[in-house]
């Protein structure tokens, strides 16, 4: 597996021959900064014109509104409720905002998945705000694609004085739709990450062990698998440990690198010792760690993105909000820059061991 030593060396590697390449990239049409490579590209002015003015869509872009504002709010419960467990600290649970970083915060097995699943999110989400302005007769000038370090995106860019000196109502659906579509792919892959993985489980993998406990004792180890528990099949942990309660000896049957592996052992507490987790077969793996990611993705870019920002969809949102209620912008200004800090003090804390 690739350290990551070496991945982030290789990716310093990567931005100094980028850096290198700067003038023959520029006359490509890229703009390149250290870590930051950008194309833009006049674009077609409708974007999906018979989709934009489907009836379909132009429920769904009155909706959005509706959504964005859901996930603005849920987004300031996120960062307030971080700050909140900073300051008074609680064993019941606690809400940390840790930036996704492979190699640092995840581990680069799963960089990957991240990686793709970032680049889909973010695509969809400037389509529909390319949609939303082909609906609402704003004419798409511009578009293109970001790398930033390793992360990819995409924008889309309104006519601005057509965006400018459209009704509020208009203004509230175009920047809405990037956010609610996030929202909505969240919603749907939601159950395909957390159900889809114990039903597919044929097994229970055996993550660790804890010193001097059963299963230690009886040289059980970790990259074994749990097929069965005196004659009962278990293919996820509520079912393991509705059959250890069931007795205190065992007859476990498992699957170890060399085969198959019968082992008698007793617990008088009803405790194996074991770390563990769903265990599938190499090709399910990909496919149940892209549903993951792609709802862990989506949700994050859905509040963090729709909570009321200086440089997000939601921040554009609130301060939209706020004129239509004659709020003064500066004011609109200053509550997204209290909640900037906020944000930056709850990303910082995670960083700052407990």
């Amino acid at each position: 597996m690739i350290s990551t030593t070496v991945f982030f060396i290789g990716l310093l590697l990567f931005w100094g021959v980028i850096i290198g390449l700067r003038n023959l990239l520029k006359r490509r049409g890229f703009t390149v900064y250290p870590f930051l490579l950008l194309w833009r590209k006049a674009t077609r002015s409708e974007w999906f014109p018979k989709v934009a003015k489907s009836k379909s869509f132009r429920i769904f872009e009155n909706l959005s509104v509706i959504l964005a504002i859901i996930s603005m709010i849920g987004g300031v419960y996120l960062i307030v409720s971080a700050i909140s467990d900073i300051l008074v600290p609680t064993k019941v649970s606690s809400v940390k905002l840790e930036p996704i970083i492979p190699g640092v915060t995840i581990g680069l097995d799963q960089a990957p998945y991240i990686l793709l699943s970032i680049g889909i999110s973010v695509m969809v989400h400037e389509i529909m705000h390319a949609i939303a302005s082909t609906s609402n007769k704003i004419p798409v000038k511009g578009g293109g694609f970001i790398l930033l370090a390793f992360f990819p995106g995409a924008f889309v860019e309104p006519d601005e004085e057509s965006f400018l000196n459209s009704p509020t109502s208009t203004k509230l659906k175009i920047i809405s739709a990037g956010i609610a579509i996030n929202l909505i792919l969240a919603g749907l892959f939601f159950p395909l990450a957390a159900y889809l993985p114990q039903t597919l489980s044929q097994g229970i993998l055996i993550e660790g062990v804890v010193p001097n406990s059963a299963a230690y004792n009886a040289s059980i180890h970790p990259g074994d698998v749990i097929e069965s528990v005196n004659g009962i099949k278990v293919t996820d942990p509520s079912q393991l440990r509705n059959v250890l309660e069931q007795s205190t000896n065992y007859r476990l049957t498992l699957v170890t690198p060399s085969g198959f592996k019968t082992i008698n052992l007793s617990s008088s507490t009803h405790f194996l010792g074991v770390y563990i987790s769903y265990y599938f077969p190499a090709y399910i793996y990909p496919i149940l760690s892209f549903f993951l990611w792609m709802f862990i993705v989506n949700f994050s870019l859905a509040l963090l993105n729709g909570a009321p920002l200086i440089i997000t969809d939601g921040g554009k949102l609130f301060t939209e909000l706020m004129k239509k209620i004659k709020i003064n912008e500066r004011f609109s200004m200053i509550i997204q820059a209290i909640i900037v800090l906020l944000l930056v003090v709850a990303v910082t804390s995670s960083f700052i061991p407990q």
